[in-house]
């Protein structure tokens, strides 16, 4: 059903629509260019060649392992957290939030000097058990991918699990108690079933997180047999520069992403929130401890790896303190391109380009969205969900070798707008995600009395609905920044050493083993994440409360 003024928003909403399909249209058609040239030859090749189907199978099976067990992990975690009260059970949910805000290449970081053959928990290992082997080899192994996508996705399980698991009223529950049902058979036969669509919600998100991850896959599989169809185009075009069969395999790996979305975004119906349906039990005695226990397992498992790089940032490999690697960040240099001063200006000014312009974007397409009740536009924005970033990479590449060769225009300044536009095309659906559920909370009657007292379309907005969008948007702000700050994948692809940014310089410093000034660069990105979460959180609670 239309809501009154639909037709003014939808207005409102096109240049945001428009900007959107040419950053997504044009690269995708050169794209489509490059991969069809020589009557399709190279299409043809990936098609028939058998290791686009391995490729294939085991990106499926990576990502569906990693978000089948990063589901599992988190229901018995939800069915505390959704049943019982106690101290710092909000801080816990919060520090499950944020680890899902950590950049990936701090998480690629992290598990290095954390999980290393000569990391931090290894070697306290040796000193206890007194041995010289590596008592836990889990770096380099299918195993590490598994690990750093559940550590990544185990929080996005838990709050969406937990958030719906406690809205659930416990009067099915209870009645099935009552008639002599066990807990077993009354989770298996009345609560799986009432939260099988979070739980579907969960496992799809992740599962389409995973199955574009590029960095943990490159870094700590460490091996071209776990290869994805990400990591694999990117050696296409900066290994072997092959661009037209990197061109062809990510039509490939769009397809296949496009039909995922397809299959499992249809029929997920949205449910109402049904609050303070559950009314939580203060834990005591036992249940108490139960609590410290599992909040201790999250901890354990949530802060060591990403602790680790603040440690290391201020140690040699030989265990000895030093500052060399912040004198280091601070000697690199103040040109444009390159030197850590330089990639943290490019950063913050990157991610500050790319979150002011997914807010608005992101708000006139929420917007018109809930008062149109239009499905057209939030699958117009899902689409950029569907190539991946490598992909987005790999079409600016495209653009920017088209502009630089066909057009004769070269600029950094260029390449620098290139890099926040894939950006923007990334980060933007997940903006349109955190301000829509604003959007269709604002009621009609607030609009409607506006509007029966003479005011326009644009100043009911301006006066009565946009202050009521106004903490959906700063998170939807601090959110965009967080993501823009930490993205690598893309930026690899794109900048060619045009555009340096914090995450790419440290990618580069691991592959160098030069963790140490990876670890000093990886706090620096870690203090402005965390500061950003923070400042959103803040700021949310206050609106909240306001």
């Amino acid at each position: 059903m239309k809501r009154k003024g639909s037709g003014y928003f939808i207005l409102k909403a096109i240049p945001a629509v428009i900007l959107l399909l040419i950053l997504f249209l044009v690269p995708l058609a050169l794209i489509f260019s490059y991969a069809f040239q020589d009557g399709g030859k190279a299409i043809l090749n990936v098609l028939e060649d058998n290791y686009t189907y391995y490729l294939l199978s085991f990106t499926v099976k990576q990502a569906f392992l990693s978000a089948l067990i990063s589901v599992i992990a988190a229901l018995p975690f939800s069915a505390f957290f959704s049943a019982y009260s106690f101290p710092l059970r909000k801080t816990i949910l919060t520090i499950a939030q944020l680890a899902f805000t950590i950049p990936t290449i701090l998480v690629v970081l992290g598990f290095v000097i954390w999980y290393g053959n000569n990391g931090f928990l290894n070697n306290a290992l040796r000193s206890v058990l007194g041995v010289s082997y590596t008592p836990l080899p889990i770096l380099y192994s299918f195993k590490a991918i598994i690990l750093a996508h559940v550590y990544l996705n185990f929080p996005i399980a838990f709050a969406l699990i937990t958030a719906r698991w406690t809205q659930l009223p416990p009067t099915e529950e209870n009645a099935s108690y009552t008639l002599g049902q066990g807990k077993a058979k009354t989770f298996l036969f009345i609560t799986l079933p009432r939260l099988s669509g979070s739980i579907a919600s969960a496992f799809i998100l992740i599962f389409l997180f995973c199955f574009s991850s590029f960095a943990i896959v490159m870094v700590l599989g460490g091996n071209p047999a776990y290869s994805t169809l990400e990591t694999e185009i990117y050696r296409r075009v900066h290994v072997n520069a092959d661009l037209s069969s990197a061109a062809a395999l990510s039509l490939f790996a769009f397809a296949v992403n496009a039909l995922l979305l397809a299959l499992t975004t249809p029929g997920r119906k949205e449910r109402k929130n049904e609050r303070q349906a559950r009314v939580l039990k203060k834990a005591k005695g036992m249940k108490l401890a139960q609590a410290v226990v599992l909040s201790l397992i999250i901890l354990a498992f949530v802060i060591p790896p990403i602790a680790s790089i603040a440690v290391r940032a201020f140690y040699t490999k030989d265990g000895i303190f030093s500052l060399s690697a912040w004198e280091g960040i601070a000697g690199r240099g103040f040109g444009l391109i390159g030197g850590s001063v330089n990639a943290a200006i490019n950063s913050l000014a990157i991610g500050l380009v790319t979150a002011f312009l997914s807010v608005w974007m992101g708000s006139a397409i929420a917007t018109a969205s809930a008062k149109r009740n239009s499905k057209l536009l939030p699958f117009i924005t899902s689409l950029p969900m569907a190539t991946g970033s490598v992909m987005m990479g790999l079409g600016f590449i495209f653009v920017t070798s088209f502009i630089f060769t066909k057009l004769g225009i070269r600029s950094y300044y260029l390449s620098f707008l290139f890099v926040a536009a894939a950006h923007l095309i990334i980060v933007l659906p997940f903006s349109v995600r955190t301000i829509t559920p604003g959007a269709r909370a604002i009621p009609d009657s607030l609009s409607n009395a506006a509007y029966t007292l003479g005011a326009s379309y644009g100043k009911t907005y301006r006066s009565v609905e946009s202050p009521l969008l106004r903490p959906y948007r700063r998170k939807a702000f601090a959110f965009s920044f967080a993501l823009s700050l930490g993205e690598v994948n893309a930026t690899l692809m794109l900048s060619s050493g045009h555009v340096e940014t914090i995450p790419v310089l440290i990618y580069r410093m691991i592959g160098s083993y030069d963790y140490q000034g990876a670890a000093a660069l990886g706090t620096v990105l870690l203090a402005t994440a965390l500061a950003v979460f923070a400042i959103g959180e803040a700021r949310w609670r206050k609106d909240a409360i306001l």
